[in-house]
């Protein structure tokens, strides 16, 4: 079952946990971070009409994360390369992450963490400066996704990862993609790549 929770009400919650003298009892408190249920943070941006942006972080198992990928391989398999919107739009398990979206990973081969973003209707292209974007929290601070994408899988658009300051996007380093391209491992500066841009083909 989805849980729906922004950051601050994670923080919240742990912190209330902890000062009421600590995590239940009928709970293990040594189980460690990575295990294979534990909750991890899928991310979903959406570009509102007057131009502003909206942020929905929902918790899943990691077997759910697999089963919206088994999913999303499964209409690719079935529709030949045949992929409508339609299609893919009415993919997500849950409504979250849409398989028309760019979906980007915090881990190598498509897994740990999950941001997904699509580019909105009408408009040409796309961008997002990542390091606006919450990630999760570390026990002393937020980190968002600048410089944290290690593996990516495309929607319907293509476009790239770039490293951008303020004033000026680089040439390098840079990762571009396919529309519906997995990819397993980011092979530019995966640390230095601050912004995601999506574009029509």
């Amino acid at each position: 079952m989805m849980k729906h929770s922004s950051p601050w009400m994670v923080v919240c919650a742990v912190s209330l946990m902890w000062g009421c003298g600590g995590p239940p009892e009928d709970l293990p408190s040594d189980v460690p971070g990575g295990e294979e249920d534990g909750l991890i943070s899928q991310t979903l941006i959406r570009a509102l009409p007057d131009g502003t942006m909206s942020q929905e972080t929902t918790f899943i198992t990691r077997s759910e994360q697999r089963a919206q990928l088994e999913a999303r391989e499964a209409l690719f398999r079935h529709q030949g390369g045949g992929v409508t919107q339609q299609d893919l739009d009415d993919l997500a398990i849950d409504g979250g992450c849409a398989g028309s979206s760019l979906w980007l990973f915090d881990q190598a081969a498509r897994q740990g963490n999950q941001l997904c973003l699509y580019k909105q209707a009408g408009a040409p292209q796309g961008w997002l400066n990542l390091g606006t974007v919450i990630r999760r929290w570390d026990g002393t601070r937020f980190l968002t996704w600048s410089g944290a994408v290690r593996s990516l899988w495309s929607g319907v658009h293509p476009g790239s990862l770039q490293y951008c300051t303020a004033t000026l996007c680089y040439t390098s380093p840079y990762q571009n993609f396919n529309a519906n391209q997995p990819l397993d491992t980011i092979t530019a500066s995966a640390s230095k790549l601050n912004w995601a841009y999506l574009y029509d083909p």
